[in-house]
């Protein structure tokens, strides 16, 4: 499906709909679920292009492109009951497709585009790009009939959710502009990342631009309709590190244009006092005690709410990280909870919160770990995520044993400690750096 700017208003797309049985009408499929093809001839307003453009006013249209294909899940958006094909692209094309009536439950289809999962943590800072993987709306239909399978109106709207913002970046009031390569967005219900069923996992937005620029296209979908704050973490074309924040009120299904004031990130010495927040060997960092500082953020993270890589503890050695960074031993991980600190939330991001001195905190989220069924000493073929957003692991370099490894664990209540945990299973990590 194709977005563009184009016209003020209400409304994004118009879909007119019939319903049609197939030649097997009420057809049984296998495992006896019970299925009916549906043809929907469907129209919207908007250009024959399936890339974004600039245009007039800031609401978001959309258009489809020949195969985008729209999922149709249940009243309460639990199961997914088929999947709808466009036939042609344009503003007029044909949905089709079977929906499993034994799978309906309730009087409502919601019908969501697109049919694989959204990601907003994963942008490119472009119109194309937002047009290729964040381009997402839902609409409903009322179901008067299972049998044969009718739909109360003949017509349903399908509305964009997500805003899209052109952020320009600069270098303190009236500076120069900043060129972007990095960026990390973060902020109360922004939205990360958007299921096939509809399912919505709330954190922080990240992207890479293949070419940096001042000018950074970004969809946003934010669950907050309020005017609240919204944090960036931003890398320059030199290798630069900045911070600012924007106040802002964004609404899903319109676009946006916004000036940034960033403020530059020092550089840290073996002299910097603790609690200072600056650069040092290529990653921004608090200095927590005297020539000691720790990564602001997770390796392979682009801001403090990102939970960045999962890794093995095999993987630790190729980590990859700049020079001078490394994995904390057990030594200095048990020196960071002597550290006051408290479960928080940051930016919408559960996590712990670290006071290194008043008013400078150091924030790692609780990002779970990945199970692969060490208990026994194989390796699970499908590994699963665990206590996303209620516990924080992180490796320490240190060997407990053969099987197992120190790491840092809190929980959403008041529990921090070292422990140890099995080297198969995949753990965040906060990377440490000598000053001198």
């Amino acid at each position: 499906m194709k977005i563009t700017k184009i016209l003020c208003g209400g409304m994004l797309a118009v879909l007119a709909f019939t319903a049609c049985e197939s030649n097997n009408d009420n057809a049984v499929a296998d495992g006896g679920s019970y299925l009916q093809h549906v043809t929907l001839q469907a129209s919207m307003g908007g250009a024959d292009t399936r890339a974004l453009s600039e245009g007039e006013g800031n609401v978001i249209t959309a258009t489809f492109a020949a195969g985008d294909q729209v999922v149709v899940v249940d009243g309460d958006g639990s199961t997914i009951v088929g999947t709808l094909t466009a036939a042609t692209a344009g503003k007029e094309t044909t949905l089709t497709g079977d929906l499993d009536t034994s799978k309906l439950n309730g009087e409502t289809v919601t019908l969501h585009y697109r049919s694989a999962t959204a990601n907003y943590d994963d942008q490119v800072g472009t119109l194309d790009g937002i047009a290729t993987g964040q381009d997402y709306a839902t609409g409903t239909l009322t179901v008067s009939s299972l049998d044969p399978l009718t739909f109360e109106s003949n017509s349903v709207t399908l509305v964009a959710k997500q805003s899209i913002t052109k952020f320009s970046f600069t270098d303190g009031n009236g500076g120069p502009a900043v060129s972007v390569k990095t960026f990390g967005i973060a902020a109360t219900g922004l939205v990360q990342s958007i299921a096939t069923n509809g399912t919505e996992t709330v954190g922080a937005v990240t992207g890479t631009l293949a070419t940096a620029s001042s000018d950074v296209y970004v969809a946003l979908r934010n669950n907050i309709n309020a005017l609240q704050t919204y944090s960036f973490t931003i890398k320059d074309d030199g290798g630069n590190w900045y911070t600012g924040t924007k106040r802002a009120n964004l609404v899903n299904g319109k676009n946006y244009t916004a000036t940034v004031t960033l403020t530059k990130l020092p550089t840290l010495t073996d002299e910097s006092a603790v609690g200072t927040v600056g650069v040092v060997g290529e990653l921004p960092a608090i200095v927590v005690e005297s020539k000691k500082a720790v990564a602001l953020m997770n390796a392979g993270a682009l801001c403090p709410e990102d939970f960045g890589g999962y890794y093995t503890f095999a993987a630790l050695s190729g980590l990859g990280l700049p020079v001078g960074w490394y994995v904390p031993t057990e030594t200095e991980l048990n020196d960071l909870v002597k550290i006051s600190s408290e479960s928080t939330t940051q930016n919408g991001v559960n996590g712990r919160l670290f006071t290194i001195v008043e008013g400078k905190t150091l924030f790692l989220p609780a990002a779970g770990y990945i199970d692969r069924d060490a208990e026994g000493g194989d390796t699970d073929a499908t590994p699963i995520l665990f206590y996303n957003s209620t516990y924080g692991y992180y490796w320490s370099l240190t060997t407990y044993s053969d099987a197992k490894a120190y790491t840092l664990v809190f929980s959403n209540i008041p529990s921090i400690n070292v422990y140890s945990e099995y080297k198969v299973n995949e753990l965040n990590v906060r990377p440490f750096h000598a000053l001198n």
